[in-house]
């Protein structure tokens, strides 16, 4: 599983959903599973079966949920094991548990086809909350998370003012939207103070990430008083989307 990005507070990344509320959204649950891919297998193949058979599956049994794939593209050693994560978000608790039945009751056939393409650990559970504007809606998306241990005299309150303050400032800059999460450790996960995870389009992530490259984006916010309250490492993935209830 993919400790860094697994959280007791969980979000659900359903690329619509926040955008419609101007209050931040209630956090939500997440889970997590790190997969290694079977012999001749893509992360495309494994996309294709979770948006068709799992995508059915979730819709027949009225499972409440949004699930995408996470292909690794470059991780750093301590996460870089897993070359898929599987990423499933529910809305509340009660969501999870009554997945969970449905799943241990009805996905026989469907998890048997999963496990022709990938090899997967047992899930960790947890969540993340909203830090900044919602996704955009897209098929496949770049995707970075910044696992960050907070520096003396920092709290989890300085780590959310800055992402906002750091999605706002890469979104004026970019004239467009790319999504800020922020999450903290939830069961089963190693010793980190937070994460932060950001994805957008395609072109806007370029555009982001370019700013990032250059310096420009750190020069705004180092104008206005922001400093990283915490020493992060970046991990890069391609976010593909499964399901969307």
């Amino acid at each position: 599983m993919y400790r860094t990005i697994v959280f007791l507070l969980g979000i659900l990344l359903s690329e619509g959903s926040f955008a419609a509320h101007h209050e931040e959204p209630e956090p939500m649950v997440a889970e997590v599973y790190e997969c290694s891919l079977n012999d001749d297998v893509t992360a495309d193949d494994v996309a294709a079966l979770g948006s068709s058979d799992f995508a059915d599956f979730a819709a027949k049994y009225d499972i409440n949920m949004t699930s995408f794939l996470w292909e690794a593209v470059a991780v750093s050693p301590e996460y870089g094991d897993a070359d898929v994560r599987w990423v499933n978000y529910f809305p509340t608790w009660g969501d999870y548990f009554a997945a969970d039945a449905a799943w241990r009751e009805h996905g026989g056939k469907v998890a048997a086809k999963i496990n022709e393409l990938v090899s997967c650990g047992r899930p960790d559970l947890a969540g993340f909350m909203q830090a900044g504007a919602a996704a955009p809606e897209a098929p496949v998306k770049p995707l970075y998370v910044r696992v960050c241990q907070l520096k003396p005299g920092n709290t989890i309150a300085n780590a959310m003012a800055y992402r906002k303050a750091v999605n706002s400032t890469q979104n004026e800059q970019i004239g467009s939207t790319v999504g800020s999460y922020m999450f903290t450790p939830g069961f089963g996960n190693p010793g980190f103070d937070y994460g932060a995870m950001v994805t957008g389009t395609p072109e806007d992530m370029g555009k982001l990430m370019d700013g990032s490259r250059d310096g420009s984006t750190g020069k705004l916010l180092t104008a206005a008083g922001y400093t990283e309250p915490g020493n992060c490492t970046v991990d890069l993935h391609r976010s593909l989307m499964m399901v969307s209830q």
